[in-house]
């Protein structure tokens, strides 16, 4: 280990005292770890009073002491190497510390950070993480203010691709850019001091039913059912409290009894996503049930209470929802709104989706070159992009990027040709509905 302190220097004097925790531990190649300029920079970021540690690669390992420093810098080493650290980070932060590790990559190291996250993932254990891209130690010293922040929330919602269908396989949402983690902090408080009615406003892709199962999770009760109004609403009183409030056998010719979405959810979470469809028949069903916290189903002759939390989610702007409905009906929703931010705002968490995505097409090359990143430019393109489609528009392009990559062959580098393509065709700069859409 390389130790240096940003404390100055003076006359030698017996003490006792425990020498302070290092606010910063870096972990790096063996060149870096010997590079005093490197050194002379980073002790301009330190805390008065405090130092930091630079270490070389070859002390990480499988097993680690639970690091005391208050943050951890791994400076664009293998992501493979990281295990040991991270798992000794996990247990400090379940010792009670806010220890935070820090992951700097270089662009050539995307997939293997994607593989590496992916793989953390699914074993669940990935919490106290943050991310930088960075192409060179000089740019990752440059970066590291914006990341001296301590992770409260964990790295990672895991839910099934399909919610509602017993046995289904999970899947991966990633929490990294404090924008995020305050989201999901607030979700949390929601959902454990009993706001049980909840507006998600967020644009095209960015996760919203990711976050309300995040809140059916805090929740701990019941089951999480998910109603699309714009595949399942057909405009029919009848049909439309069949679905929410369901119906008693008869009530329909020929119909057996059918339990409503609010009945299967128990108390547990009933999410009503595209709900820019509540009007007319739909809200008529809503106020009846949020009137009186009782709903009738269809045909019945005796009222249930209505037990479950309500999130909606939207990707219309409040003021779009707004102008669309009756003020007095739109407000007997009464639901506090969680406005989540657009993607272009989260740098950590483009560079999660831009990694894993990478790191779950290098996975089908057979005859193809496994890119192992994108070029600087690629991703400075990637990054100055507005994100109208969020997640799911970076995530098309990106396959549109692999495709045109694989087949020109060459580097291992997706270069900006291919995500300019991309872009084109699935994030154009201008279209009618981005007005539209929700943004924060």
């Amino acid at each position: 280990m390389f130790g240096i302190s940003t404390r100055k220097s003076g006359p030698a004097t017996p003490t006792l005292e425990r020498q302070p925790q290092p606010y910063l531990r870096i972990y790096a190649s063996d060149f870096h770890a010997r590079d005093p300029e490197l050194a002379r920079n980073l002790s301009l970021l330190i805390p008065e009073g405090r130092h930091h540690e630079l270490c070389s690669a070859a002390e990480l390992g499988a097993q680690m002491v639970p690091p005391e420093a208050d943050f951890v810098l791994s400076l664009l080493l293998a992501p493979s190497l990281l295990d040991g650290l991270a798992d000794a980070v996990l247990a400090a932060r379940a010792a009670g510390r806010s220890t935070t590790l820090i992951v700097a990559v270089t662009n050539a190291q995307l997939t293997a950070l994607g593989e590496w996250l992916t793989r953390r993932g699914n074993e669940n254990r990935l919490a106290g993480v943050r991310l930088m891209l960075a192409p060179n130690a000089e740019s990752a010293v440059r970066q590291l203010p914006l990341r001296l922040m301590p992770v409260v929330e964990d790295n990672l919602i895991r839910m099934p691709i399909s919610t509602e269908v017993e046995g289904s396989p999970m899947r991966n949402f990633y929490v990294f850019s404090p924008e995020l983690q305050a989201l999901v902090a607030r979700i949390r408080a929601y959902a454990a001091n009993g706001i049980h009615r909840t507006y998600l406003l967020g644009g095209p892709g960015s996760g919203k039913t990711s976050l309300a199962f995040y809140y059916y999770l805090v929740r701990n009760r019941g089951r999480f059912v998910s109603v699309n109004l714009a595949a399942e609403n057909t405009g029919d009183k009848a049909a439309v409290k069949s679905l929410l409030c369901g119906h008693v056998s008869g009530a329909f010719a020929g119909s057996g009894a059918r339990t409503g979405a609010f009945m299967h959810a128990r108390d547990g979470v009933c999410f009503i996503d595209e709900s820019h469809g509540i009007t007319g028949p739909v809200m008529e069903v809503l106020m009846e049930a949020f009137d009186n916290g009782q709903y009738l189903p269809f045909g019945a002759s005796a009222k249930q209470p209505l037990e479950c939390a309500i999130v909606f989610a939207t990707n219309r702007s409040w003021e779009t929802l707004q102008n669309s409905v009756n003020i007095d009906e739109f407000t007997r929703i009464g639901a506090a709104t969680l406005s989540v931010p657009e993607l272009h705002k989260r740098e950590e968490d483009m560079i999660a989706v831009v990694a894993t995505t990478l790191a779950k097409l290098s996975d089908r090359c057979t005859s193809w070159t496994q890119p192992k990143g994108v070029s600087e430019e690629a991703w400075l393109r990637i990054k100055q992009c507005r994100w109208h489609g969020n997640i799911r528009a970076l995530v098309r392009v990106l396959e549109l990027a692999f495709v045109d990559y694989g087949i020109r062959g060459g580097d291992t580098l997706i270069q900006t040709e291919e995500i300019d393509a991309g872009l084109k065709l699935w994030e154009p700069a201008n279209h009618h509905s981005h007005q539209l859409y929700a943004v924060a």
